[in-house]
Order: C-alpha cells, then structure tokens, then sequence
C-alpha cells in the first residue's frame, strides 16, 4: 500500500498520507521522508491539499522533528492541512508542529470528518 497519494473526495483532489498505524520509528521516517518528495515535487502557490492519518501512530523526538521539517518545507506548496489523529498527545506534537512550520492544521477524530471538511474549502 503506498502512504502517500492522491484521492478524490467529492469532487476534490487531495493528498493522502496514510502514516496510519506506523509503529516502527524508522518506517515513520521513511514514510515521512516520502511525503516530502512527493510534495516536494509539486507546484508552490497551487491549491494543494493534504490529509494527514496518524491515527494510532507513535511518536518519538526524530518523527517530530521530521513532521516540523516537512512542513514547514511544503508551506508553499500545501495550501489547507487536515490531520486525523486519536491521541491527545498527537494533538500537542501537531500543535507545536503548526506553530514551527507557521501553518494552520486542523485536526479532525476521522478520516470522514477531515475529508468533509477538506472539500468544503475553496
């Protein structure tokens, strides 16, 4: 299964990276690090959107740290950012996350609220 794709929702193209589950730190990393290159290969100023899945995922200090970096590197490109996450904890590393890459992320209990919410977006 790739991680990282394009989906469609009600008519809108978006991005999905599925971190979903990953429990191994050097598979969050790989799966981060792919993230960026395909966001990376995009247009900046586009109307690039993205889902982020880390429902069930863990954390340690170097995915945050990656999560920081990819973010604020695909500012230019990502124009609206949903993130589903189950932990209250996540939602803390999201926010810190936000707050380095000076990027609005929404943060959503399900894949079906965020990509509601992700095609409403202009």
């Amino acid at each position: 299964m790739d991680r990282v794709r394009f989906i469609e929702h009600k008519g809108k193209r978006i991005i999905l990276l599925d971190f979903a589950g990953i429990t191994d730190p050097e598979q969050g990393l790989a799966a981060v690090a792919e993230a960026t290159r395909f966001i990376g290969a995009l247009p900046a100023g586009g109307d690039t959107m993205t889902l982020t899945d880390v429902t069930d995922t863990r954390y340690d200090r170097k995915i945050v740290e990656a999560f920081k970096e990819m973010t604020a590197k695909n500012r230019p490109i990502v124009r609206t950012a949903a993130v589903v996450s189950n932990s209250s904890l996540h939602r803390a590393a999201i926010s810190m996350i936000a707050l380095f890459s000076r990027r609005k992320l929404e943060v959503f209990d399900s894949r079906a609220q965020a990509l509601d919410w992700l095609a409403a977006q202009r």
